[in-house]
């Protein structure tokens, strides 16, 4: 059993500011844009690839 003085690594300690900014953007993130999309299809293509060993997702 872990004593309380032993931090857990899934735990972050924000400043006030950045807490209100962190949870601001969950609750409302920004919308997409064209290169993010773009990074999103290649990062889908890639991880098909790397598991199936095929050549395309589509």
């Amino acid at each position: 059993m872990a004593t309380p003085d032993i931090e857990s690594p899934d735990r972050t300690d924000l400043k006030q500011i950045d807490h209100a900014h962190f949870f601001e953007a969950m609750d409302s993130p920004p919308l997409l844009t064209e290169a993010l999309r773009s990074a999103f299809r290649r990062a889908k293509t890639w991880s098909f690839q790397r598991n199936t060993g095929l050549g395309s997702a589509d």
